[in-house]
This record gives structure tokens, sequence and C-alpha cells, in this order.
């Protein structure tokens, strides 16, 4: 009799056994299933998430998870997919603004020579038209690196810190990147150059406080002061705004590439995959 009810057991156990078994592919299949589903309607994230999910919690589904990681591949191309056709829908729009932008009194310069990367300025402020001024002049190259130029003629000052401020408002730097001396004729020329992210804030004030008088101290040895122009303002306020479209431009174009690159390394993992598969079955 003990023998009798130790043999059910161990029948009962074999087959509770086979059925968990089972079970665990079908529910593999099912979150499989449910994978498909969301990628098949674009939800690719989702998608994601529950073949991860498959992975982890059916270690032993074995046929659930060799179809998971192709459909992964393929959820992953498609998202990569749609991420360049958005990048470049981003492009068109932005470049077709780009061209607006480039419409008013913006000039180009470039040595064709010398140069790799030409820049932009505005019109009021090119060198001809300033041979006797004193002010900060803007530039911003193809890249979107926006450099102001802090030009003082008349007798030396040796100045290397520049300070704009509004009332009791100020941003102020003595971190030029660059700066020049000529004299001609008795009359000394400095420029010091300033690149935004590294000028401390003071292309940022003017920009933040182009509607009010501002006010350009430059110190030295001895020190100058005089009131921006508007013209100056609002060239450099321009500039400004160029700078942030061409940034815009050139992150979109290699987030693009990335998502392009991605796309050919993925290609290139299932192609060796499907010729693995074909070696294998004809063995």
């Amino acid at each position: 009799m003990k023998k009798t009810v130790y043999c059910l057991i161990t029948i009962i156990s074999m087959t509770l056994f086979a059925a968990c078994g089972e079970s665990i592919e079908e529910k593999a299949q099912r979150s499989l299933q449910s994978a498909r589903a969301a990628y098949e309607a674009g939800n690719f994230q989702n998608a994601k998430i529950e073949l991860d999910s498959l992975k982890i919690l059916y270690p032993k589904a074995f046929n659930a998870r060799r179809e998971a990681m192709k459909l992964m591949r393929e959820v992953e191309l498609a998202e990569q997919q749609r991420s360049v056709a958005c990048f470049d829908s981003m492009l068109v729009a932005k470049r077709a603004e780009l061209d607006e932008v480039l419409k008013a009194d913006i000039i180009f310069e470039k040595d064709e020579k010398y140069q790799d990367i030409g820049n932009f300025m505005i019109a009021s402020q090119a060198p001809m038209k300033n041979l006797m001024n004193s002010y900060l002049r803007g530039q911003v190259d193809e890249n979107g690196v926006l450099t102001i130029t802090s030009i003082y003629r008349g007798k030396a000052i040796s100045h290397s810190k520049v300070k704009v401020s509004v009332g009791d408002s100020y941003a102020e730097s003595d971190n030029p990147i660059s700066n020049y001396t000529s004299k001609h004729l008795g009359v000394t020329t400095e420029r010091v150059d300033f690149r935004f992210g590294k000028d401390e804030g003071i292309i940022g004030f003017i920009v933040l406080n182009a509607e009010k008088s501002i006010k350009v101290e430059l110190t030295g040895k001895s020190s100058y002061a005089y009131t921006m122009r508007k013209d100056d303002v609002r060239a450099i306020t321009k500039l400004y705004d160029l700078s942030m479209l061409l940034r815009s431009i050139r992150e979109c174009e290699a987030a693009r590439q990335e998502a392009q690159r991605h796309i050919e390394f993925i290609e290139r993992n299932k192609q060796r995959s499907e010729e693995a598969a074909a070696a294998a079955t004809a063995q």
C-alpha cells in the first residue's frame, strides 16, 4: 500500500513538474505576443520592457527567448528608423528657418585659403563701418560658436576685463580667449575676444537686457567706459539667436548620424545571425 501511494505521489509530482514547464513556456509566449502587439502598434518602449521582463522571468523558456531576441532586434531597428525620420523632419524645418534668418542683415566671411570654418556677422558691425569706434562686436562661426570682441581705440589701456551693467546689475569677465594690440598713426587698437560659455555671463547679460541702456567698462592698466549703441545690442542679440539655431542643427545632425550608425550595427548583427542559422540548418 505504501509503495502504491509512493508511486502515485511520484507520478503526480512528475505530471505537475511537466505542467509547470509547459506553463512557463506558455506564459513566455503570451508575454512575447504582448511585446509583438506593442511593436506592431509602434509602442517600442513597451515592447522592449515586455521583452526584458520575459528574459528575466522565464530563463528556461528557450523557444520564446530565441523569438524574443529576434523581435528585440526588429524593435530596436524600427525605433532607430523612426528616430532618423524624425531628425530628417526637424532638419528640414530648422534649415528653412536658417535660410530665413540669413536673409536679414547678416554677412558671411570665409577665406577659402586659410579658413575651414567661416563666420557670420551683422552688417552694421563690419570693420570698415567702424574704423574709429570702440564697441563690442559679435560673430558666429558655422558651428554656432558665438564670440564677442571688445574693440577699443585710443590711448593704450591694455584692457583684459570687460564689464557690462545696467544700474546695479552687471556681469564681467577677465577670461578672454585671445587679445591683440596694434598701433597706427598714434592710435592704439586693442581687440579682446570672449567666447560664449567662457565669458562669465557677459553675452547673456546683453541679450537679457537688450531693451535697456547698457554700460560697458574696459579695465586694464587704466580704464575706459561707454554706453553700448542700440545697433550693437541688436547685433549681438541676433547673433545669439543664430548661434542657438546653428547649434541646434549641429546637434540634430549628430543625433541623426548616431541613429544611422545604430541601424547599421543592428543590420550587421541581424545578417550574422541569419547566416549562422542558415549554416546550422545546412549541417
